[in-house]
């Protein structure tokens, strides 16, 4: 059986509007700040080996963000990945695989680390994500694409294998794509021997608010009309495989889990 480790990464605020459609015209003026965790996750699986869901803000986010990153987001927290990984006495280059949920700042940010590397020849993304992501920030003039920033997801040395359906990689690694929040989020159920399973959405869906019910859309969806679906999907496939839900961007669902250097076994 596989486990895995959750190994975090970031505590700051982005602008409440874009977690939850705003409600009323006068809250979606306001615009408060709204803090979210930010993470990855480390399985180790028997068939694949070390297997990175995610890879966090860029390590030299300070160094390299464009303007607007720095005038919406506001930092709490932040720990390198290659810290973390460190903490687990593994580097990039130890990687056997890498998956990006997607490629917005915050989930792909450090692709870069990964250039050269077995894991970052094929870094697995959604068909949808490919061309949301990388076609929409490579037009754009300085780069930036809503949440996607050029430099950080095209990368020399760094290639990329397309997920084109839901399916099992391992034995205990599956792998589907929620439609809403960008046109392809990957989100992964892990099984594990004594711990039990797990399913991680990603920004497929934020937070047990979002999830409902009533289901509640997040303000940047790509695809509200599939949003819905979604959920139910992962409510189904969390009844199927009795799974624990773990949210994308949930401070009370993240504040409850066990942390890296500890495993889920």
């Amino acid at each position: 059986m596989a486990r895995f480790s959750i190994l975090p990464i970031s505590l700051w605020d982005v602008p409440r509007n874009e977690i939850i459609k705003a409600e009323t015209p006068e809250i979606y003026a306001e615009n408060r700040p709204y803090t979210i965790p930010g993470f990855v996750v480390l399985v180790q699986d028997k068939e694949l080996g070390n297997v990175l869901f995610d890879t966090g803000i860029a390590v030299d986010w300070k160094e390299t963000w464009p303007p607007q990153f720095f005038e919406t987001y506001k930092f709490h927290e932040f720990a390198r990945l290659t810290d973390r990984l460190a903490e687990l006495d593994l580097a990039p280059e130890d990687m056997d695989m890498v998956v990006c949920s997607h490629l917005h700042y915050d989930h792909g940010g450090n692709v870069k680390l990964f250039a050269g590397t077995k894991a970052g020849k094929e870094i697995l993304i959604s068909s949808g994500e490919a061309h949301e992501a990388i076609v929409n920030s490579v037009i754009a003039a300085d780069g930036v694409s809503g949440a996607y920033y050029r430099p950080e997801i095209v990368v020399d040395g760094v290639g990329y294998e397309l997920l084109h359906e839901n399916r099992w990689i391992s034995e205990d690694i599956f792998l589907f794509i929620q439609k809403g929040h960008t046109p392809g989020v990957i989100g992964m159920l892990v099984k594990t021997e004594k711990s039990g399973n797990f399913i991680f959405t990603s920004d497929g869906i934020y937070s047990p608010t979002n999830f409902g019910p009533p289901v509640v859309l997040p303000g940047l969806c790509a695809d509200p009309e599939n949003y819905a679906g979604n959920v139910e999907y992962v409510a189904d496939l969390a009844k199927e495989y009795d799974a624990q839900i773990i949210f994308g961007h949930d401070v009370d669902d993240f504040e409850r889990r066990r942390k890296s250097p500890e495993f889920y076994e």
